[in-house]
């Protein structure tokens, strides 16, 4: 019988190991910290608003008369924040502010942006490194191209934020963004939901930057 107790306490304790480690929480430090209270400062659910013409490095509106370049600014906002951080990425006056995400994303495919300190995420784990690495302080960028030329991708940041294992693999990195809503704090599943055909996803592509 002692035997039995000792077994069954063995088998309890190593249950709960099991779903301790499944439940691992990813924790800023302090540089992950200060990158988050810098993307905060952005007011993003403020500026960079669907359905405005804006200027694309602040985001306030700039031509209430305009028709065009109007509806969403993910690309703009990616721009701008970049741009503040002293980190190229493809932007105006490099490329017209229409259809900049696809744009984007071919460009961080390229030779100049790894010169640039752009470099994919090839882990198996990506969804768990892109959230590590905004939580040490790296710019990090999720992004996916149209499948219609014609029609604009997505492209936002990876913010740092302490969330568990479990909660990546069943929603993805947290998202600040601008879109047809901006946020400062969604999911990669509920932000990139209207472009990807399905979930798990293998459309978006994570790149960080070295510099820190």
């Amino acid at each position: 019988m002692r035997g039995f107790t000792k077994s069954y306490i063995l088998f309890f304790l190593l249950i709960y190991s099991l779903a301790a480690n499944s439940q691992q929480l990813l924790k800023e430090n302090p540089e992950g910290h200060a990158l988050k209270e810098f993307y905060l400062s952005l007011h993003v659910e403020e500026l960079w608003l669907s359905g405005q013409h804006v200027n694309w490095e602040t985001g306030e509106p700039d031509d209430p008369a305009a028709e065009q370049d109007i509806h969403t600014h993910c690309s703009a906002f990616v721009a701008a924040v970049c741009k503040k951080k002293n980190i190229y990425i493809l932007r105006p006056p490099d490329h017209n502010i229409q259809l900049l995400a696809n744009a984007q994303y071919d460009w961080l495919l390229s030779n100049e942006a790894q010169s640039k300190g752009w470099y994919k995420i090839e882990s198996d784990k990506a969804y768990e490194k892109a959230q590590e690495l905004a939580n040490k302080g790296y710019i990090v960028i999720a992004t996916c191209k149209n499948k219609n030329p014609k029609l604009p991708g997505h492209i936002a940041f990876v913010r740092p934020a302490e969330i568990t294992t479990d909660k990546l693999a069943e929603a993805g990195p947290m998202l600040i963004s601008a879109g047809t809503h901006n946020f400062n704090y969604i999911s990669l599943k509920s932000g990139f939901g209207s472009h990807i055909s399905g979930w798990p996803e293998d459309e978006i592509k994570f790149y960080y930057n070295s510099s820190h």
